[in-house]
């Protein structure tokens, strides 16, 4: 018959003990060469994955959904310029100045849109324009008609304001269409002066001052071309990177360009934000969070140590050895996974405060056999049979517990049981054969019989509980009964709940979460919107017209270009004639070729004072009751003095060649803008292959389907909100996807999944406690810690308001594995001793270490930006906390009530560990003292 495992695992112990005491060096050495070789392929190889769709499996119907609608429009992987200020004109010139680098910057940025001139809009531009305004706009080419052709003659800003001072000199007082023009293009003339003068202020290439700067108009009317929120006060600048896979380049080129451009346009509240540079965001900040928690860990891991065994040799050899199977575990992630994500990327202080235990425990067992006399060869044997046991089924059920995970559906999840389960059965590898063969060395080995009787104090303080357990059962019991009624909802209290919403996971300083949530509150809708995919436009409308009626649907567009669908399909025929009228009204207008030299300074000067000169003599003749036009003619002067004196006041070269660009941006877009509307196509109505690709892609797919807009009533952040408006629009069109679908069922996902592997967990768990002591009763003893400290666990929460989110509900799985593998070690010293104290001996101390290291590794997490990951190092800290209390304190009780009462637990096969650790010709002695 087959030797069980309580047989066979004390065999194999014993001989590793023997291998590593004969030949200690095979492995220490190797082990360190290997870890180096682990670094270097982890540093050359491992990727980190931001995309929080990589999260997800691709076999989810919903998320197989998402991605053909991605497929079809990418726009969700816009990159966003927010910029800020009450100015409208900074605004203005900074996204133009922005819109331009990155226009030139083909090779990473594509679809860069700003603004919705003539220009972007292609052949057929008027046609989106409303019928009434392009009557105005007919009526406006025709009334600066006499100034348009002093305009055109032009080349340079000289030989402009030349033409409008002869127009003064010989305006006639009388009133005709000459005149009415020119008094007309006052304000155009000193807005071009304006921007004239504001280019020598500032750095770089000066943009147009726009079509308003030649007809005039109001700063509202001028914003309406651009894309703004909140009042004009915030513009947009939004593109794309030409590939997904170059977001990581685009990113920081953006960000570069965009510093260019406050350097230029100084005074603005500049941020970008957009679903690519969130995730690349977050994960450099979590990156950041839990390097820096792993260092402190560690750091306080080691000093928890040094300070519970007044020693730095033992910790220090423990330490390194943590190290090593942190080598070992980033080259298995490397190898099996490939990458980190937004999850998986807290691994690392996990570890370190759940692995450095296996030393803890063999370490203190070691120390306590030293202490009752044995050599050291004989304690390090004993410590590896005996407690070694135990450290390999805590680390099996520890393990078990993160493993559970790979079998759930979301693969965030999997790969974190992955990654976390094989690192802990990889790290007890060099806990159980690099570290004892370190402890065979060192001075300390000597210093340990010469410790003091601190186990006297600890057995004094047991006795507190332990000869009173009934009355420790009493009050845990009352405590347990405060914290659910702490968890629960009451009164003002909320309760412990699931929070779902995403916001209150981000790190609340990053910039991008900042402007992301500018957007979100100074928008007149919502930002998220839910996207139907149809065949064609008339199914379109047709889907329209059903989701309007849904009483969570705000509004329904056609990716939010307003009344895009009934531009498309309206009767156009008027619209048709204007544009014809507009063109014939525009066909003799042809500028005269842009003169590129530097500007002529006093030329420039000359004509200036002269245009000073005649807008002074206008004013006594204007009546008193114009005020406007005294007006305009008073801005007009001011800004020539403004423009005058900055010439004298600046450096000649400097100033002609800063004007020279202005000069060029002007005449261009002038020019360029007049020769669209020129040969703006008229022979027939505006169809969906007429429209420019940034527009159309907006909504019409890459295959030729149409995007439909779905925006909801409510704030969909909210789980109500968002779960009405799913199910909503998911009942008149099933495939509908969008970010609220994914925020939905990623949510719910992810909550299930955790859910599913805290089960699976404990099954595992339950089916490795049995199997290493063959008996139920020890299944639900091992299970006490846990019940109950997950219970005063989730009391401190609903005290302390803190929530289950879909980062801290990792605790689920955890705080059994962990919780469990106290009650093992109590549970394992009890069946060789048949004694329940354990503060008395090496156990209690090693679980408290243990315990405070643990805490220690996820506690170091709190101090991360990104608020998922914070709470999630908040409450595992207080679980580990309170699993190690209710193990030392409770467990401990239950055990002396059920000794009292002549119950026991069998030692794991008979005498067997005691006979093989004392094997291979060395005898182990024995001691019914717990120090010398």
């Amino acid at each position: 018959m087959a030797l069980g495992w309580e047989k066979i695992a004390p065999r194999l112990l014993d001989r590793l003990a023997s291998a590593i005491i004969r030949y200690p060096r095979w492995f220490v050495y190797p082990q360190l060469l290997f870890a180096i070789f682990c670094g270097f392929y982890t540093a050359t190889h491992l990727q980190f994955d931001p995309s929080r769709d990589n999260l997800v499996g691709g076999d989810k119907k919903y998320h197989q959904n998402f991605l053909k609608f991605k497929k079809e429009f990418p726009l969700s992987d816009e990159l966003v310029v927010v910029v800020e200020s009450e100015n409208r004109e900074k605004n203005r010139q900074f996204v133009e100045r922005l819109g331009a680098k990155l226009e030139a910057d083909t090779n990473l940025f594509l679809d860069v849109v700003w603004k919705g001139d003539f220009n972007l809009l292609g052949p057929k531009a008027l046609l989106f324009v409303p019928e009434g305004d392009l009557a105005e706009l007919k009526n406006t080419i025709r009334d600066f008609r006499p100034f348009l052709e002093q305009f055109t003659q032009a080349t340079n800003l000289p030989s402009l304001f030349g033409m409008v001072n002869r127009q003064f000199l010989t305006a006639s007082r009388e009133e005709n269409a000459e005149t009415t023009a020119m008094i007309k293009a006052l304000p155009a003339l000193e807005r071009i002066l304006a921007q004239a003068s504001d280019s020598l202020k500032r750095q770089g290439t000066p943009p147009s001052p726009g079509l308003t700067a030649l007809f005039g108009g109001d700063a509202k009317s001028e914003s309406a071309m651009y894309i703004t929120f909140a009042d004009d006060r915030i513009y947009l600048v939004t593109a794309r990177a030409r590939k997904d896979d170059l977001n990581e380049q685009a990113v920081p080129r953006l960000r570069q360009l965009v510093a260019e451009t406050q350097l230029e346009v100084p005074g603005l509240n500049i941020g970008i934000t957009g679903e690519p540079i969130l995730e690349l965001d977050e994960m450099a900040q979590s990156r950041r969070d839990t390097e820096k928690a792993t260092i402190i860990s560690l750091i306080i891991v080691a000093v928890i140590f040094i300070y519970g065994y007044h020693e730095t040799g033992r910790p220090i050899k423990a330490t390194l050895s943590l190290i090593v199977g942190l080598a070992y575990t980033m080259a298995f992630t490397t190898a099996v996974i490939g990458h980190l994500n937004i999850l998986t990327v807290t691994f690392a202080p996990i570890l370190v405060g759940i692995a450095i235990d296996f030393g803890v425990h063999l370490i203190t067992r070691y120390e306590e056999e030293i202490r009752r006399g044995l050599t050291n060869e004989a304690a390090l044997r004993k410590a590896m049979v005996y407690t070694g046991m135990g450290i390999v089924t805590g680390a099996l059920t520890t393990a078990g517990a993160f493993l559970a995970m790979a079998v759930t559906d979301f693969r965030g999840i999997q790969e974190m049981g992955v990654i976390c389960g094989g690192g802990l059965a990889i790290c007890l590898v060099p806990m159980m054969t690099m570290l004892p063969a370190l402890l065979m060395r060192g001075r300390q080995n000597v210093i340990d019989h010469a410790m003091g009787k601190a186990l006297e104090r600890r057995a004094k303080v047991e006795n507190l509980w332990l000869t009173r357990p009934r009355r420790v059962i009493a009050i845990v019991l009352a405590t347990c009964v405060a914290a659910a009624f702490a968890a629960l909802p009451h009164g003002k209290k909320s309760g412990v709940y699931f929070d779902y919403n995403l916001l209150n996971m981000q790190s609340e300083g990053l910039p991008a979460v900042v402007f992301g949530k500018k957007l979100i509150t100074s928008a007149n809708k919502s930002v998220l919107y839910g996207a139907i995919i149809a065949d064609s436009l008339e199914d379109a409308i047709k889907l329209e017209a059903k989701l309007t009626n849904l009483s969570s649907v705000a509004s329904v567009d056609l990716a939010g270009i307003s009344d895009m669908a009934r531009i498309l399909t309206e009767n156009q025929s008027n619209k048709l004639a204007l544009v014809s009228q507009i063109k014939e009204a525009t066909a003799t207008i042809h500028f005269a070729p842009l003169d590129l030299a530097p500007v002529n300074l006093n030329e420039f000067r000359q004509v200036l004072f002269g245009l000073s000169g005649y807008s002074q003599l206008a004013l006594p003749e204007i009546p008193t009751n114009e005020v406007a036009l005294r007006t305009a003619f008073t801005n007009l002067h001011n800004v020539i003095l403004t423009l005058e004196h900055q010439i004298l006041m600046s450096p000649s070269n400097e100033v002609s060649t800063k004007l020279a660009a202005f000069q060029q941006a002007l005449f261009r877009d002038i020019s360029d803008t007049f020769k669209t509307i020129r040969t703006q196509d008229d022979r027939g109505r505006l169809t969906v292959d007429d429209l420019p690709q940034t527009i159309k892609q907006r909504f019409y797919g890459a295959s030729g389907k149409y995007l439909v807009q779905v925006y909801p009533k409510r704030d969909v952040w909210q789980r109500e909100a968002q779960k009405e408006f799913v199910k909503e629009i998911q009942s008149v069109a099933p495939t509908a996807t969008g970010t609220p679908v994914q925020l939905y069922f990623y949510t719910s996902l992810l909550k299930s999944s955790y859910q599913q592997a805290a089960l699976y967990a404990l099954v595992a768990i339950m089916i490795l406690v049995w199997l290493h002591f063959r008996q139920f009763a020890c299944v639900l003893l091992a299970l006490t810690p846990v019940t109950v400290g997950a219970l005063w666990m989730v009391g401190i929460m609903g005290i302390l308001d803190v929530p289950f989110n879909p980062a801290n509900i990792m605790t689920l799985p955890l705080i059994i594995g962990i919780g469990v593998t106290n009650g093992i070690h109590i549970l394992n010293r009890f069946a060789e001793e048949q004694n329940p104290s354990v503060l008395a001996r090496s156990t209690g101390k090693a679980v408290i270490v243990s315990g405070l290291n643990t805490i220690a590794g996820f506690g170091s997490l709190i101090i991360a930006k990104h608020r998922g990951i914070e709470s999630l190092g908040l409450v595992m800290a207080i679980g580990t906390a309170t699993c190690m209390i209710a193990g030392v304190t409770l467990l401990p009780a239950i055990l002396n009530l059920l000794n009292e009462k002549g119950w026991t637990i069998k030692k794991p096969s008979g005498d067997n560990a005691q006979s093989t650790a004392g094997s291979g010709g060395t005898e182990v002695k024995t001691s019914t003292v717990n120090e010398p």
